[in-house]
């Protein structure tokens, strides 16, 4: 019995012992002997805390003591907020020194409560010195035209003339002339006053404004609903217009030909924009169609200066159903995206935007209409929307430097073929989304290149940068790199502001001297900037240069050729629409001219020089001539009024004076023997001397094409004068 009662004691001991030891380290210890190190926890003074509480740790084994949220005291600002901008505030804790920050929502901008407002709208402005504005919004009018929102009083323009229509109840009056007003600055009142009544100005008539010289501005009423036909045809100085919202449609060549007319602002609920309308508004930058536009037919044709197009996002069930030759011929047009929705690119939409090189289509599109994007020679890629199944003639004809096609749709299209509107006619690779894959390479700063077999050529360059630099080589998408490749001779055609290529000793390729492009060898001239202007002189260092050396360099005054190049083909200056003189140097043996299409593409050259020493070509009066004198082997298209070619000149070059419009009187010498295409198209020529005989002109051979006589044809000359008497000019030439 005490033997059991020892047993039962001996474990009672043993497991209230264990328990102690438990507790004694609350998070133990893995060490064998940990039985032999039991002790009570001693808790450190110091603070240990994380982003919700803090507490004491156990300075044997780290055993965390009780957790207590943080106190935060009141907290201190750091960075106040302000209108528009969010502030920082540190609170702390008042226990154990924990910080934290947090960030306090941004204050309400304040405004003025009195109105600010112009002629054409109000608003409240901001007092808190951002440059913001609050509840902007165009003028109500009354009846004695004053705002009734804001109270500003329409500065109307006094002396139009109106024309009375509707019945006694719904009278009102439309704007028929500019009458006897003398404003320059156009302001059309809400109500105008006729024949005793103050009556509502709820339209404008057919022509009312065009051909008026005097405009400058003119600011449109709310109420009105529509611009007619021609209201402001062809008002030259007219800069801006103000439209109120209620306007839904603008008439056939409502402000066509406007040509200092700026960027307008569309109203929300506009649905038309008929034919022309804003034909030929040259100083038109950009311009967003809005949402409800269902109609766009030819309405920018020819806008010389439009860079952008943006189309409202369309959120309801309206689609643009006809934008027929919308931006045809828009030559500075860069890029556009078409919204979701619409399923046809109409005939012509994009004709002759040559700069375009960016063009988003919804998958919506079904049809490509004819001649859509022919001549959009930007293009060098293009997305065949999945939905299309038609391309219609002529679509992308024109569109040379289009080489590859990503084909979404069912069409079958191939690169070299004309089939499907010459889409591919220049690809040289077309690839679907389960068929190969692009060849074009993009580089972070803006150049392009086509990938070959460990080849590459730079296509284009779509950067914003004016002074450039080559890359040194080209990623091909496969974690490697082409150390070397050409440039297209196009690649910056489409880059007008660029006034610096340059490359790096590193770069296998090229060499730049001054921001001219050169080989690696520095004895080919490769380029010349698009956009340096002035004069250029080719150093001496250079033998030859590649053809594609001086295109669209607009820019450009002058260029003086070295006398190491022997060959200068005429179409090298393709674009330089600023050159006005050139000079050959002493080595230059073929310069060719090979069709007036050629001399007439540089409407400014007036004037060819040859350096002293060349024994194949002479120059005077700016016309360039043979080392003998007796043929004309160029007359510069910017050579005007009275020509007067020297004694001795026998023939005046295949070409003649073929279509120059600036020559308006023309001398010739006796020693003439055949003037070719003679004054074909010289549409400005008046007067033609011929400083011999009437015997000796009829001798003078011209040129016949299937019988006609082309060499007087489209000229308005009465005769040919010479020493002994008048030939008319009605007979004709053998």
């Amino acid at each position: 019995m005490k033997h059991k009662a020892l047993l039962t004691a001996l474990s009672v001991f043993t497991a209230f012992a264990c328990i102690l030891g438990s507790a004694a380290c609350a998070n133990g210890d893995p060490d064998p002997d940990h039985g032999k190190d039991e002790h009570t926890h001693s808790y450190s003074s110091e603070w240990e805390s994380d982003d919700t509480d803090h507490w004491h740790e156990c300075t044997e084994c780290g055993a965390a003591g009780a957790k207590e949220p943080h106190e935060w005291d009141g907290g201190t600002v750091i960075e106040p907020s302000g209108c528009g901008t969010t502030g920082t505030v540190k609170y702390v804790c008042t226990v154990c020194d924990r910080e934290k920050t947090e960030t306090t929502p941004a204050g309400s901008h304040t405004f003025e409560t009195e109105w600010s407002y112009d002629e054409a709208s109000h608003w409240h402005a901001a007092t808190c010195g951002h440059d913001l504005v609050s509840e902007q919004g165009k003028h109500e009018w009354n009846e004695q035209n004053i705002c009734s929102v804001c109270g500003y009083g329409m500065q109307y323009t006094e002396g139009l003339e109106y024309r009375k229509t509707g019945s006694v109840q719904n009278a009102k009056l439309t704007v028929a002339s500019i009458g006897t007003a003398t404003d320059t600055d156009l302001v059309i009142p809400a109500y105008a006053q006729f024949e005793g009544e103050m009556l509502p100005v709820k339209g404008i008539d057919e022509n009312a404004f065009s051909d008026n010289m005097s405009i400058t501005s003119v600011i449109i009423p709310e109420g009105i609903t529509s611009i007619p036909e021609q209201a402001f045809f062809n008002c030259k100085n007219l800069v801006s217009v103000s439209l109120p919202d209620s306007v839904t449609a603008i008439g056939k060549a409502a402000f066509s030909d406007c040509s200092k007319l700026g960027n307008i602002e569309l109203p929300e609920k506009l649905t038309k924009l008929q034919l022309w309308c804003f034909k030929d508004c040259d100083s038109m930058t950009e311009v967003t169609i809005p949402w409800y536009v269902q109609y766009i037919d030819s309405a920018f044709l020819g806008c010389d200066s439009l860079k952008k197009v943006v189309f409202e996002k369309n959120n309801t069930l309206i689609k643009i159903r006809d934008f027929s030759g919308a931006f045809s011929g828009c030559g500075a047009l860069e890029s556009v995206t078409i919204p979701e929705g619409v399923e046809v690119i109409s005939a012509e939409a994009f004709n002759g935007c040559v700069r375009l090189a960016s063009v988003t289509l919804p998958d919506t599109i079904e049809t490509i209409g004819e001649r859509a994007f022919k001549n959009c020679s930007g293009l060098i890629t293009f997305t065949v929307p999945e939905n299309v199944t038609l391309i219609e003639n002529d679509a992308f004809n024109g569109c040379t430097h289009l080489i590859e096609i990503y084909n979404k749709s069912e069409l079958a299209i191939t690169a070299g073929e004309s089939s499907n509107g010459y889409i591919a006619w220049n690809a040289k690779n077309v690839y679907t989304p389960t068929s190969g894959s692009s060849m074009l390479a993009y580089t972070d700063d803006g150049f392009v290149f086509m990938l070959g077999e460990n080849t590459a050529q730079l296509i284009s360059y779509v950067g914003t940068d004016k002074e450039i630099t080559l890359p040194d080589s080209v990623p091909t998408g496969d974690n490697t790199t082409i150390t070397q490749y050409t440039i297209s001779e196009t690649a910056f055609d489409f880059s007008p502001d660029i006034t610096a290529i340059n490359v790096s000793p590193e770069n296998k390729s090229y060499s730049s001297v001054d921001g001219v492009l050169y080989d690696k060898t520095g004895l080919t001239l490769v380029r010349v900037p698009t956009g340096r202007s002035g004069d250029f002189v080719i150093p001496d260092t250079v033998y030859q240069m590649e053809y594609f050396a001086f295109y669209y360099c607009a820019k450009l005054n002058s260029v003086t050729f070295n006398d190491r190049i022997t060959t200068v083909a005429y179409d090298c200056f393709t674009g330089c629409e600023g050159l006005t003189s050139v000079t050959l140097g002493a080595a230059v043996d073929d310069f060719r001219a090979d069709s007036a299409l050629e001399r007439s593409a540089f409407p400014n050259l007036r004037e060819i020089k040859v350096a002293e020493g060349n024994k194949n070509y002479k120059a005077q009066g700016g016309v360039l001539y043979d080392y003998d004198m007796t043929t004309v082997e160029c007359l510069p298209y910017g050579i005007s009024g009275e020509l007067y070619i020297p004694d001795g000149v026998q023939y005046l070059g295949s070409n003649g004076l073929c279509a120059n419009p600036n020559i308006t009187s023309v001398s010739l010498p006796s020693s003439m023997k055949r003037i070719y295409y003679g004054f074909y198209n010289c549409t400005n020529l008046t007067s033609v001397t011929f400083r011999g005989t009437m015997e000796q002109w009829n001798a003078v051979s011209g040129t016949k094409v299937n019988g006609a006589q082309t060499w007087r044809s489209g000229a308005v000359y009465d005769a040919i004068v010479c020493t002994d008497g008048n030939i008319k000019r009605t007979e004709d030439k053998k």
